[in-house]
């Protein structure tokens, strides 16, 4: 499965909260058994992530995963341009990239 590519905009403290769906061909996949992992980094060399998204499955049979930073989390956030990816395992324990992009960190004003 190749990698879709879809561009985000995280604001620093403020909770991000975004619901995916996976489709193969015309339908949608049941993700059943899998599970999902999602960073956050500066720039894609980088030994460590800047943050480390919390999936969790909405919908097994619909294909629906979810990725959450929490306010916490964006706080510690400087402003700018990430890159985000999204790995999928499957129940046999193979891994497939599915989602990739830029992830732009706006300021806040508020805490």
């Amino acid at each position: 499965m190749a990698a879709g590519i879809y561009n985000i905009t995280i604001e620093a403290y403020a909770d991000f909260d975004r619901t995916f769906q996976i489709r193969s061909g015309s339908s949608n996949l049941d993700i059943t058994g899998y599970s999902f992992a999602a960073s956050l980094r500066e720039r894609a060399q980088n030994t460590t992530s800047a943050a480390d998204f919390v999936c969790s499955i909405v919908s097994n049979t619909d294909g629906k995963f979810r990725l959450v930073l929490s306010d916490s989390a964006t706080a510690t956030l400087k402003s700018g341009d990430y890159q985000y990816d999204v790995v999928m395992t499957d129940a046999g324990g193979s891994k497939s990239r599915i989602l990739q992009g830029l992830a732009t960190i706006t300021a806040g004003m508020t805490r």
